[in-house]
């Protein structure tokens, strides 16, 4: 009998699908059904831990080999059927990683951007799937959203899955017959504050995936991730409520654009630092405020010329930004009805969590667990989206580990990273 890793015992699945008297829904039977188990997880990449963004952690928390050895253990524990992972190491990837796959059975791909050490990888069981299509999305300056180049090197994979290993269905993508599915895995912008770029890049992903849609119709979607998005988020609400979204005016401001600082890459994929705006600001500060004998003086005779010049400027930068927060709301508003007109909303699997399991039962994130990371902040970020309807159904999500295994913060000697794994079961008729 196999050991269960430390990071797998305490979580269990949760059925989601049921009728009112609690019994579990039977499959359809008008057509041949599908189940299959999905993860999304982001590992931590390696380059990414400094001791002073996880200070609580031991020193084996950090280390690569053992917190490799956890990783490997929890991902063949699971051994879920479709594995979506992001903050992949490449150096991870093609010493540990890629060969484990390959001995469970898996079939992947991985796809990084070139100013990153990681990216995202999407693998799946080669006796239950076969891939039909793949794509890859760098969110980057080569890419535009609603007319604007995006100032991000965050990617996206996408791949297209038949049913059944390959050569049992036709594997010619004009066999619209063969049933399937799309998957998608994606790890967009960190910062807190970029919300805006955050729905850029949500909108490149979903116009990506329609791209793939129009060629397989009838073919559900399943796109996980690390969306660095909270549940809160406008972008959240986007992606997940019938139209029309009606955003309220803390997300509605928080989608205004924020500026950021040039910086040296990977270096700030884990903290913040100053933005563009702040920057500017700064290399005014030789101008400084007027005082307030300067103000008493305003429009007589006794106000200085050097006085004068000073409030001169501070009207004519008051000017420019009004102007420039009338663009960006127009801005703004261009994305949020683009969003609402061109993209039909998704579910979250983990959208009733709070009802399903009262240990986390919280008004904070209305219904989505409090936290898939833990570290110094802890939150949810980490989600699987899936298209309603299709004969696509959630059956099964695993719950998430209780929250005195994760004091004080992750990564610890249980769980190899600052993230908790995420998990579905669905079940798919072809309507």
């Amino acid at each position: 009998m196999s050991v269960i890793p430390g990071a797998c015992k305490s979580r269990f699945w949760i059925p989601v699908t049921a009728d009112k008297d609690g019994s579990k829904q039977e499959p359809a039977e008008n057509s041949p059904g599908h189940s299959f188990t999905v993860m999304s997880y982001n590992i931590l990449c390696q380059k990414l831990i400094r001791r002073d963004l996880f200070k609580y952690a031991s020193k084996n928390s950090l280390r690569l080999k053992p917190r490799k050895d956890r990783m490997l253990k929890e991902l063949k524990y699971w051994d879920t059927d479709i594995m979506c992972l992001q903050e992949v190491g490449i150096e991870e990837w093609q010493q540990a990683l890629e060969p484990q796959c390959k001995r469970s059975n898996y079939d992947s791909r991985m796809y990084q951007s070139l100013q990153k050490a990681h990216g995202v990888c999407i693998s799946w069981k080669r006796d239950k799937f076969h891939m039909a299509e793949e794509k890859t999305l760098a969110m980057d300056r080569s890419l535009k959203v609603c007319g604007e180049v995006l100032e991000t090197d965050n990617v996206a994979l996408i791949v297209v899955l038949r049913f059944g290993p390959a050569g049992t269905n036709a594997d010619d993508a004009s066999d619209r017959d063969c049933p399937g599915i799309i998957v998608s895995s994606t790890h967009l912008f960190w910062r807190p504050t970029a919300c805006y770029q955050r729905l850029q890049q949500q909108i490149a992903l979903l116009t990506a995936i329609r791209s793939l849609q129009q060629k397989y119709p009838g073919y559900p979607v399943v796109s996980c991730g690390d969306y660095n998005t909270t549940p809160d988020d406008a972008g959240y609400d986007l992606l997940t409520k019938p139209r029309p979204v009606s955003l309220n005016e803390w997300q509605l401001d928080n989608l205004l654009p924020v500026y950021f600082a040039k910086e040296k890459r990977d270096e700030g994929d884990k903290q913040e630092t100053s933005t563009g705006q702040a920057t500017a600001q700064n290399s005014n500060n030789n101008n400084g405020p007027l005082s307030y004998a300067s103000i008493a003086t305003v429009g007589t005779d006794a106000e200085s010329e050097e006085s004068r010049a000073k409030r001169r400027r501070l009207e004519e930068e008051e000017l420019l930004a009004e102007k420039q927060l009338e663009k960006d709301i127009k801005r703004v508003q261009t994305m949020v009805s683009t969003f609402q007109n061109d993209f039909a909303p998704m579910r979250s699997c983990y959208g009733t969590y709070a009802d399903l399991d009262p240990s986390y039962r919280t008004d904070k994130w209305a219904g989505e667990p409090i936290y898939t990371n833990y570290t110094a902040w802890k939150g949810t970020l980490d989600y699987i989206f899936y298209t309603p309807g299709l004969g696509l159904d959630v059956r099964e999500i695993m719950s998430l580990p209780a929250e005195r295994l994760m004091k004080p913060g992750l990564p610890n000697e249980t769980f190899p990273s600052d993230h908790v794994s995420v998990l579905a079961r669905f079940d798919f008729h072809k309507p």
